[in-house]
């Protein structure tokens, strides 16, 4: 069944699933897109703020949107609008779980096109412990069902 903006629910959540980064997923992501010194190897990051290896906040986003894009298949989904703020509260660190999660925020019709609207998904993504890593949103602009 395709899902239209008139079938999300403001408020709902709904789990994507979960990741898992290797030490080599996180050096080969550093190396091509984010070569800081805590993702390209833990010795070079023991002499930094994060102490040990951990993951790229671009490469954490990049995941977590990945496994929403997933859970929304059946979205008919227009466009992305926007990426959305991402606040990274933990560093992401090799080997372990994290679990991401979404939920609507905004539902909206377009006002220039009543065939479309804007919806609004905040992402959580959660280590083990259920302490929070990251939160980022995407803003996608999304068909509507239309009266004939």
């Amino acid at each position: 069944m395709t899902l239209m903006l008139d079938d999300l629910r403001l408020g709902e959540t709904f789990s994507c699933g979960s990741f898992t980064l290797s030490p080599a997923d996180i050096i080969d992501f550093a190396t091509r897109y984010d070569p800081q010194p805590w993702h390209l190897s833990d010795e070079l990051a023991r002499e930094t703020y994060f102490e040990s290896l951990s993951a790229s906040g671009v490469h954490t986003q990049a995941m977590a949107i990945s496994l929403v894009v997933r859970a929304l298949a059946d979205l008919d989904v227009v466009a992305g609008g926007a990426l959305n703020e991402a606040r990274f509260y933990i560093p992401v660190r090799p080997d372990q779980p994290y679990a991401v999660s979404a939920r609507w925020i905004a539902l909206r019709p377009s006002a220039s096109n009543p065939s479309r609207g804007v919806a609004v998904v905040e992402i959580d993504v959660h280590d083990a412990a259920g302490s929070r890593v990251m939160r980022s949103g995407i803003t996608y602009i999304v068909r509507r069902r239309v009266a004939e």
